[in-house]
């Protein structure tokens, strides 16, 4: 392990222990309080712990509900969002037609639009994979749009001298150019394609972390820890998600400033 590394260890552990001791002195001035719900409104963290451990198979269960469509809805939403931006890319005349009804369509409150899909679908699995694909392709397809405009014109010139036409153009030049910007764009996606399956399970599902959240919701404030366990459990797979699409950038363009090493500068 780097020295590098380390210190980010170091730094993670540090913020996470302050924290986490934070929370327990926030609990005990709760509890202090002599308030009855002092558990159910912030429960001490190992008992959230405890409650997760128990009941694993459930939670996971749940996880992998929301967490399998949030994922094919980000490699669907993105993959048509990269096709959609280098469709819009090719001429002037067809960004300016499309993008309009591209900024109205985000504006659709999704609270709005997850029952009508789910009355169209019937199928909560679907839903949750529809509405991470539409929150991808519009975060995606903004993205890679403005990193495909982003070549000098000097650049396609000097391509131009080579004989190189508009297919050349696009592999070479723009789409390379666009990939950090694409790569911003998951990174903004992947979070939200989890959060969007989620809602998806709170507004009627029988599967998944929001409905795990609703039933905690439900049931009393004894069943106050399940819902901290399937919030932490978001929050965290949320930032793996953001993390794992870093991870891929640093694979596919590594020649980007960001990821040389100290001696490559």
């Amino acid at each position: 392990m780097s020295k590098r590394t380390s210190s980010r260890a170091f730094w993670y552990l540090l913020v996470a222990g302050c924290v986490a001791g934070v929370w327990y002195l926030l609990a005990y001035l709760l509890v202090a309080s002599h308030d009855p719900l002092a558990t159910s409104k912030l429960p001490y963290p190992h008992l959230i712990v405890e409650r997760a451990v128990d009941f694993w198979p459930t939670i996971a269960a749940a996880t992998w509900a929301t967490l399998s469509r949030a994922l094919l809805g980000l490699a669907l939403g993105g993959s048509l969002g990269i096709v959609f931006a280098v469709l819009l890319a090719q001429a002037r005349w067809i960004e300016v037609s499309v993008m309009p009804y591209i900024l109205v369509a985000q504006m659709i409150p999704m609270l709005a639009l997850v029952p009508i899909l789910q009355a169209i679908t019937r199928r909560d699995d679907l839903t949750r994979l529809a509405i991470a694909a539409l929150i991808t392709f519009f975060s995606v397809a903004l993205a890679t749009l403005r990193g495909l405009k982003t070549p000098h014109r000097l650049a396609w010139d000097l391509l131009g001298s080579y004989g190189a036409g508009r297919f050349k153009g696009l592999r070479y030049l723009q789409l390379p150019s666009s990939l950090p910007f694409l790569f911003s764009g998951l990174r903004i996606a992947a979070p939200l394609s989890l959060v969007g399956a989620v809602i998806v399970d709170l507004l009627g599902a029988n599967t998944g972390l929001g409905y795990l959240m609703l039933s905690a919701l439900t049931f009393g404030p004894e069943q106050a820890t399940m819902l901290w366990v399937a919030m932490i459990v978001t929050l965290v797979l949320g930032l793996l998600l953001a993390r794992a699409v870093t991870l891929v950038e640093r694979v596919v363009s590594p020649w980007q400033l960001a990821f040389r090493s100290e001696a490559d500068r």
